[in-house]
């Protein structure tokens, strides 16, 4: 935040937002995110929100730390790696982000059919694309944010959110994520 500027932010099936989900292989009996005790966990990446950050502060707020709630964990560095992980039994559940997971839900259904959603968290702020503050205010920043706005209204434009299984972007403020920022200071607050 002190850093950074929005650009602009994603818009997906039609809001700014997306989910983290908790999945487990497709076989499991587990009704609820409790079941994955004693589990071996794929994380994402440590600076990842849906890949690790949700999951970290649903432990915290249960009074929980990763390495005491899972028998193991790891990072796959990759959202798409950590559905290869748990579809392969490399893993008993994991972290992933809900826009990957459905957008692999059509690109490789045949890997995301060996999982299961168990859980997936409240709506948070789509990844922004963002500048450095010292630039906010340069052309090529005000360019991109008016390029990736209008990218729907352009027909190369709307080929590419094709491919990104995107509808467009928006311009939004800091307190679209601000429930992300609670979840960090949760983390934070139990250590």
């Amino acid at each position: 935040k002190a850093d950074l500027d929005l650009v602009a932010t994603p818009v997906w099936h039609g809001k700014p937002l997306y989910q983290s989900y908790l999945i487990a292989s497709a076989d499991r009996k587990v009704d609820d995110w409790t079941g994955l005790k004693g589990d071996v966990h794929a994380f994402s990446d440590p600076d990842s929100n849906s890949g690790f950050l949700v999951t970290r502060a649903l432990l915290a707020e249960n009074r929980q730390l990763p390495g005491s709630f899972f028998a193991r964990s790891f990072f796959t560095y990759g959202h798409r790696n950590v559905i290869r992980a748990v579809a392969s039994g490399l893993a008993q559940s994991g972290s992933v982000d809900g826009y990957v997971y459905e957008v692999m839900r059509e690109t490789e259904p045949d890997l995301v059919k060996q999982t299961r959603i168990v859980r997936k968290s409240e709506w948070l702020g789509f990844p922004p694309v963002a500048s450095p503050k010292s630039v906010a205010n340069d052309r090529r920043v005000r360019a991109l944010r008016q390029a990736l706005i209008s990218m729907k209204d352009d027909a190369e434009g709307r080929k590419v959110l094709a491919l990104l299984r995107l509808d467009g972007f928006v311009a939004t403020g800091p307190s679209h994520f601000d429930a992300i920022a609670a979840k960090l200071e949760t983390v934070r607050q139990f250590g």
